[in-house]
């Protein structure tokens, strides 16, 4: 933990509706970084596990921790609410900024494999702007499902994860709460019916898309 520090924290300056739980929230989170102190040790360890799990490279986790504080420091500003649990709150919403970092890769991959296919259809301008138009169709497709959903299927058929490694992540994501973790079965039967609303959605949007062009 290299953003650990020995100096003792100091109240901030200026007065705001919601500066003593911003305080309470900056103190918190000062003596969870502190040098060897456990929960702050363990939120490392979760965090370089899915990073190494999801492949990510040269990822800072220092950077992660410091824009999860920022934006602890912002739902108190316009909620003006405290953050009970800092350091569970920050072990999902760091996790949430490292899935952000996975998307982007996911993104900027899908982008390379699309301009590879078109290079093999080089030749033919009607397959070129098919595929085009098929694929923008398909990310419209998987943005009408729900987080869960999306989830499932990015991890299933993009980052390409076995049912075992999508359990364990749930796991993860279910530390401290209540609910069991799903089986390989549920997780195969929440992928169908995902795949089936995914397929809806794409055949709605492009025959609709298609109609219109008409």
């Amino acid at each position: 933990m290299t953003n650990a520090t020995n100096t003792p924290f100091k109240q901030p300056s200026g007065q705001g509706p919601n500066h003593d739980l911003v305080y309470e929230f900056m103190a918190a989170v000062s003596y969870l970084l502190m040098p060897n102190e456990f929960k702050g040790t363990s939120l490392y360890k979760f965090l370089i596990r899915f990073a190494k799990q999801w492949h990510i490279a040269n990822v800072d986790l220092d950077e992660v921790v410091v824009e999860g504080v920022k934006r602890g420091i912002e739902y108190i500003q316009k909620h003006g609410q405290p953050i009970k649990k800092p350091e569970s709150w920050l072990r999902q919403v760091c996790l949430n900024i490292l899935r952000n970092k996975v998307d982007a890769v996911i993104k900027e991959e899908r982008k390379t494999k699309q301009l590879t296919t078109l290079a093999h259809h080089a030749k033919s301008p009607l397959v070129e702007s098919e595929l085009i138009e098929q694929l923008e169709y398909l990310e419209m497709a998987l943005n009408e499902l729900s987080q869960a959903d999306q989830a499932l299927i990015r991890m299933k058929f993009i980052q390409r994860k076995t049912y075992e490694q999508i359990r364990q992540h749930y796991k993860y994501m279910a530390e401290g709460a209540e609910g069991p973790v799903p089986s390989a079965q549920t997780l195969r039967k929440r992928e169908s019916r995902a795949l089936k609303r995914l397929k809806s959605h794409f055949f709605k949007l492009y025959e609709g898309g298609a109609s219109q062009a008409s």
